[in-house]
């Protein structure tokens, strides 16, 4: 192991007395840091090949005494590390010549401590499928440092963008992950470490320019032609019956499945009996969300009252598991003799795309009707524009035109 360390000057910096920093380079085999000391020094005064200020004036002698003294504690660090065994790189020396000798956190040391957070605040700030997924990224992280470094764990200081690059592979070799599930791993790992990062248990992001591949894939919903074909149906199955008005709920809604599981007879609110509002939290944002409802909507609600043995306590709808929901809709969608794989998450697309957007709704209302977080989340999302709204628009524009003649 290799260690060097060379003291310099920033010429580019200067104080309001015009003299410059010095610095601390701490060079580690491929491992780089480096930290201004505290001092400043003029740039005439500094001998550049001698790493020292010049002169023997009391200031000089100070500074110096100081670099002396300073290279001495790191390599007296370095020794003690090596010592006991513990990984380290230039880095870590850097972290207890600045901060004294602190603790070197582990990845899963991190991980545990947010995820007791996310305990402490579940169902306030996080629900259970939530926490299923961190724990499942940390078990694959602790199942990728095993078979790459032979190790338990690793140290925050350790991680780096081949660490990033390397979790990936694993994913995609051992688990055959997506592209898209290897982003979402990434996603809560990056998220992890940037907390640490704010909590100062580590000096940089030490992914850089990482950036996963995430596949782009077509968005499915239901033209308004579609929707209309599963209102004409009519089945003699009361639960099949019954899921056929929950997804056309949706369809007028554009509420997601746990928004839907989740609703209250309070929240539909109305002032003048007539206009009936959707006034609650949305369930990924967390933000309150108050919008109008569809006549379509409200007229369902009333109509999904009947099925009362699958409404819970409290809540204003008839729900089944997610999964059995997506199993029916795969019966309703053959019913309909629409192909295309429709799930408990098309009806919310459709809504957005097959009704609103065809009606030319403006970007900013369908954002808050999707109650997004910010108009960027509708735009970002919906920026393809589909080949059904392009016809209409064109068509629109050319009777404009003929208007004009």
């Amino acid at each position: 192991m290799s260690i060097k360390l060379s003291f310099w000057v920033r010429p580019s910096q200067k104080n309001q007395d015009k003299k410059t920093p010095i610095y601390l380079r701490i060079q580690m085999d491929d491992t780089r840091t480096e930290y201004s000391i505290g001092s400043y020094v003029p740039l005439s005064n500094w001998d550049k090949k001698g790493q020292k200020v010049k002169g023997l004036s009391q200031e000089s002698e100070a500074i110096n005494g100081k670099l002396d003294a300073l290279k001495a504690r790191a390599l007296k660090i370095a020794n003690e590390l090596m010592m006991s065994g513990e990984p380290f790189n230039s880095h870590t020396l850097k972290d207890k010549l600045v901060n004294g000798l602190s603790k070197s956190y582990t990845f899963d040391e991190v991980m545990n401590e947010y995820l007791e957070k996310m305990k402490s605040l579940k169902g306030k700030s996080y629900a259970q499928p939530t926490i299923i997924k961190y724990k499942n990224t940390q078990l694959r992280v602790t199942q990728y440092v095993k078979k790459r470094y032979k190790r338990n764990q690793l140290f925050l200081y350790e991680l780096d963008y081949d660490f990033a690059d390397g979790f990936e592979t694993f994913l995609k070799t051992e688990f055959n992950n997506s592209n898209t599930t290897c982003a979402k791993h990434y996603q809560r790992l990056s998220r992890v470490i940037r907390i640490a990062l704010n909590k100062g248990y580590m000096n940089k992001f030490p992914f850089g320019e990482y950036k996963p591949k995430i596949d782009k894939t077509a968005l499915v919903y239901l033209t308004y032609e579609e929707i209309k074909k599963i209102e004409a149906l009519s089945f003699d199955v009361p639960r099949m019956e019954m899921v056929r008005k929950v997804f056309l709920f949706t369809c007028y809604s554009g509420l997601s499945f746990k928004e839907m599981e989740n609703l209250t007879p309070e929240n539909v609110i109305s002032s003048d009996g007539q206009t009936f509002w959707l006034s609650m939290v949305r369930q990924k944002t967390k933000k309150p969300y108050k919008v109008v409802l569809l006549p379509q909507a409200y007229e369902l609600i009333q109509q999904l009252k009947e099925y009362k043995s699958h409404i819970k306590k409290g809540h204003l709808l008839p729900m089944i598991s997610n999964q059995k929901y997506n199993t029916y809709l795969k019966t309703l969608a053959d019913a309909a003799g629409i192909p295309k794989p429709i799930t408990s998450h098309t009806g919310r697309k459709s809504f957005s795309i097959g009704i609103a957007l065809r009606s030319s709704v403006s970007i900013e209302l369908l954002s808050a009707l999707l109650g997004h977080s910010s108009i960027r989340v509708t735009t970002d999302y919906y920026a393809k524009v589909t080949d059904e709204i392009m016809i209409d628009g064109v068509k629109n524009l050319a009777e404009q035109l003929k208007k004009f003649k």
